[in-house]
């Protein structure tokens, strides 16, 4: 007897909407398999709202724009657990926050540690503009330049107040922010964050938390939001932190 595909499927949903809360029509949604190839690709009603079918797994994230590099960045959400119906609701505006990771440390104050490489729409165009190359930014025109510049940057300047985490909807402080140096090739940089946070109590049981990294740039008017989908493989009462 052939089982019915549909019972290998869940649905993505949500809504899609900048950070005033008003409803984006025709953004495009786009899930990425584990080789980063997309696969699954829809958009937006007049009402922001999407919904799609794919097949259970996990992929290495889910992506939302419209304009991209006109008006907007994008919106990314990583490792997504497609095990069960999923609601994503992303919101952009001109800042990406990507590659977002976390993890626990072992030792130390219970904490977690959270990075992310954020991008910044407006300083991103007047780093291109500066340099005499087009935009978005090409990786062989920033290997093939003959100026000599050892930082891409386009990253927003954030503080503390200006970083917003929430880990299945509790909002955690922030405690430390480092802006800190990661190698991009051709013996250049590019800045990304580290953070640390408390970790929330009373979490519920689930398999997965959601870290929901919401940035506010001061200096271009800018806002952006990411998530991840973190495994909990921790044991909350050897952290002594309370259930």
């Amino acid at each position: 007897m052939e089982i019915p595909r549909l019972l290998f499927l869940i649905k993505i949903y949500g809504k899609v909407t900048d950070f005033n809360g008003n409803p984006m029509e025709r953004v495009e949604i786009v899930v990425l398999s584990r080789e980063f190839k997309a696969i699954y690709q829809t958009f937006s009603d007049a009402d922001g709202k999407y919904s799609l079918d794919i097949s259970r797994g996990n992929y290495i994230a889910l992506w939302a724009c419209k304009d991209y590099a006109i008006k907007n960045l994008e919106y990314w959400a990583w490792n997504i657990p497609a095990y069960q119906d999923l609601e994503i609701n992303p919101r952009i505006n001109g800042l990406e926050v990507y590659a977002i990771n976390a993890w626990i440390p072992q030792g130390g104050l219970p904490s977690m540690r959270i990075y992310f490489r954020p991008m910044s729409l407006k300083r991103a165009k007047e780093f291109s503009q500066r340099l005499g190359i087009g935009f978005p930014l090409s990786p062989d025109e920033l290997r093939n330049l003959s100026y000599n510049f050892s930082i891409i940057d386009i990253a927003p300047n954030l503080t503390k107040g200006d970083i917003e985490v929430l880990i299945d909807d509790q909002t955690v402080e922030v405690l430390e922010v480092n802006k800190v140096r990661e190698a991009a090739g051709g013996n250049r940089s590019i800045y990304g964050y580290l953070i640390q946070t408390t970790i929330p109590t009373n979490l519920k049981n689930s398999d997965y938390s959601r870290i929901r990294i919401i940035v506010s740039g001061r200096e271009t008017g800018e806002k952006g939001e990411g998530c991840l989908f973190y495994r909990r493989i921790w044991e909350m009462d050897n952290l002594g932190v309370e259930q």
